[in-house]
């Protein structure tokens, strides 16, 4: 049907939201959606900017003696516990300054800083308290990181101990490595 038809009938000729149709065959258009990837790395990497100007913070971290400038939309993008702690109803949510007193606060920098830049280095020096406050701030990419950093440093001199750490911080697949590293060294040492 015409569009000249479709309006003598007095159907509408404006534009609905509707599935896409072909006018001419009443078949429908593919309409491709083009996916940017940078275009995230981009907005986070000028959301960073901005709060290392201290432009558009509407809140502050302190942990210790250190204080963070940070957005809480950001840390509630990328944090469960952010999200909770910024959304619902505690006293937080208007807060400006938040007091974190689980975490210590170069820990606490590090966190934020990979919330803005997806960016971390876990070390054999960070990596024991970096663990369980990337598990308190539900920060799952980092606590798998910081496993699979555990994983890679088992030795016979530090399985056991690495397994109580797993078991502690509820790294059930870091957990079962150190159990498997650890039998297979008994076995290997009583043959």
């Amino acid at each position: 049907m015409s569009l000249s038809n479709m309006r003598r009938k007095g159907r509408s000729t404006k534009p609905s939201l509707a599935k896409p149709v072909d006018v001419k065959d009443n078949t429908e258009k593919y309409c491709p959606v083009t996916v940017n990837p940078r275009h995230t790395r981009k907005a986070f990497k000028v959301m960073n900017e901005l709060r290392s100007q201290n432009l558009l913070c509407d809140v502050t971290i302190v942990a210790e003696d250190v204080e963070i400038l940070a957005h809480k939309v950001v840390l509630a993008a990328c944090s469960p516990y952010f999200h909770a702690m910024f959304t619902g109803e505690m006293s937080e949510s208007r807060a400006k300054r938040v007091r974190i007193k689980e975490v210590d606060g170069w820990t606490l920098k590090l966190l934020v800083d990979y919330v803005y830049t997806a960016e971390i280095k876990v070390t054999e020096e960070n990596v024991q308290v970096l663990l369980p406050a990337a598990g308190l701030l539900q920060l799952q990419d980092v606590k798998k990181t910081c496993c699979e950093f555990l994983e890679s440093q088992l030795h016979p001199s530090n399985c056991l101990g690495i397994r109580a750490f797993a078991d502690m911080h509820a790294c059930t697949e870091l957990l079962n490595q150190a159990n498997t590293f650890a039998v297979h060294f008994v076995e290997k040492s009583e043959s």
